[in-house]
């Protein structure tokens, strides 16, 4: 016999062995002929039964510890205990504008409320400062303050996704934008500015029909479009914080007064917006 086929037969001979054990093994656990055979089928079933419920067990430990790890980290909800909300960052919102999202709590100014001596509705006036009121120098001045430099440039790789339509400014040769904050806040600036006229008998010092030489049809358009505006981003972000009703004796409807709510703080946005315009050439506001 050649040295080239001893190899082959030694694995047969293997082959055959372990074909054997197999075989009495599956004879001893499937059909057990003697009362050692029936003992130890019995046993390794036995084994295999523990070794699952152990395994179920400790799988569902696992699953539990993870639960509880994810639930943890979620706010609760209406909880007084919630002083730390969240950082929830948009995949719409500029990519250099996320280092400045940072969110806090606020309970809202300017509540309504009935005086029950004079029979009178008024509004609180408890904000830092007022942004509504009789037209004057005072409320357009803390507008200018909110919407100064409200047209920072962009760079040609954030224009991108807009062009062609989308084209550079022929005053500075520059694409520009305004972040969608400040195109609603100058838009509820623009009604402000058109209901004062009917509230107070008086216009203040700028005034909705200050631009001269649009087209026809822009009064009527862009207001539309400002109240159209508002109540878009209004129900874009769908604040569910409740406002419950009070009611006082002597006044015939409920009003609804506002809690606490969470909201992204405003002086970051100022201050990145405030960045974004030593990037290039700023234009004026509308």
């Amino acid at each position: 016999m050649s040295l080239e086929s001893q190899p082959f037969e030694k694995a047969s001979f293997l082959s055959d062995v372990d074909s054997e054990t197999t075989q009495s093994l599956r004879q001893t656990l499937f059909r057990p002929q003697n009362d050692r055979q029936r003992q130890f089928r019995q046993y390794t079933l036995l084994a295999l039964n523990v070794s699952i419920l152990l395994l179920s067990i400790l799988l569902n430990i696992s699953t539990w510890v993870r639960s509880s790890s994810t639930a943890s980290a979620i706010p609760a909800g209406n909880s007084s205990a919630d002083t730390s909300p969240a950082v929830c960052v948009h995949e719409t919102d500029m990519l250099d504008a996320r280092e400045a999202i940072e969110y806090e709590q606020r309970v809202f100014t300017g509540a309504l409320m009935y005086d029950t001596e004079t029979k009178r509705v008024q509004r609180m006036k408890d904000a830092e400062r007022e942004y509504f009121g009789a037209p004057s120098k005072e409320l357009d001045d803390a507008w200018g303050d909110l919407l100064h430099g409200e047209f920072p440039v962009m760079t040609d790789e954030e224009a991108a996704p807009y062009t062609p339509e989308l084209t550079k400014l022929p005053m500075t040769d520059r694409y520009h934008f305004e972040p969608d904050v400040t195109h609603t806040l100058h838009c509820l600036n623009v009604v402000r500015q058109e209901v004062s006229k009917t509230l107070y008998n008086v216009s203040s010092e700028q005034t909705h029909g200050d631009n001269a030489g649009l087209p026809e049809g822009w009064d009527i358009a862009h207001m539309e479009h400002c109240m159209d505006r508002i109540r878009q981003s209004v129900m874009c972000h769908g604040d569910l914080a409740p406002s419950p009703l009070y009611h006082w004796e002597g006044f015939g409807i409920a009003l609804g007064r506002t809690g606490v709510h969470t909201c992204r703080k405003w002086e970051n946005i100022r201050q990145w917006i405030d960045d974004r315009n030593t990037r290039g050439p700023t234009i004026g506001a509308r």
